[in-house]
């Protein structure tokens, strides 16, 4: 679901008069990955970076100038899938930080799967741009991996109690903005209202795609919510 938004994003974003003007996207979407959550904290030992890196090499074949992958999970190989093809791959994470420094923002709050959390991918990024990260505490980190695994990649209602509960505490940690640091919590936002104050991590890729390949339409060069 998070694939198929994110291409959604791409095409609302594209400052296209008809057909002709979008971008020509490939779409590899491939559910059999193994879970990365799950891989990188050692709950499992299958890993998912082989068959990323086969992904890779075969849009590299069909000739794309530039590769996007909609998991922020996945970015904790980010390094090493971008070593094995020519073609650029883009950092949603370095994207992400770069559009913070640019509106001055100091404190981010983090919603995102344990094993971004964890391993804080976030933070080996933004603290090249004096952007500070925040997380929630235990319980309302099971919240959020809730939603993301027992709501929204199971199909279902998410309870946005759940979800305003983590957010009201990263808001009152101090953080400035919240990240939905993980695409399926973009899907929370694109069915509900989430409040002010929110960058949606696919909405960062979406606009970092149409700006390499096309013309992006001047009402989404804007991302935080207001």
């Amino acid at each position: 679901m998070a694939t198929a938004y994110f291409m959604r994003r791409i095409i609302e974003m594209t400052d296209a008069a008809n057909d002709q003007e979008n971008i020509e996207m490939i779409i590899f979407n491939s559910p059999s990955i193994p879970d990365r959550t799950g891989f990188i904290l050692g709950n499992n030992s299958e890993d998912p970076l082989p068959q990323i890196v086969d992904i890779a090499n075969e849009l590299e074949r069909q000739n794309v100038d530039y590769i996007a992958i909609p998991c922020i999970t996945a970015h904790f190989f980010h390094d090493r899938i971008a070593k094995s093809v020519y073609v650029p791959v883009s950092n949603g994470i370095k994207e992400a930080a770069e559009y913070l420094k640019k509106h001055n923002i100091k404190k981010v709050g983090i919603m995102a799967t344990d094993g971004t959390a964890q391993t804080k991918l976030f933070d080996t990024v933004f603290k090249d741009y004096d952007i500070e990260c925040l997380y929630p505490d235990t319980e309302a980190q099971k919240l959020v991996m809730s939603i993301i695994y027992d709501d929204v990649k199971a199909g279902k209602s998410v309870d946005m109690q759940e979800f305003c509960l983590a957010k009201k505490q990263l808001k009152q940690k101090g953080a400035e903005v919240i990240i939905l640091g993980c695409t399926e919590l973009s899907i929370v936002k694109r069915d509900n209202d989430v409040g002010p104050d929110v960058l949606d991590i696919i909405d960062v890729l979406a606009q970092d795609c149409v700006v390499k390949c096309a013309k992006l339409r001047p009402q989404y060069e804007k991302l935080i919510t207001k």
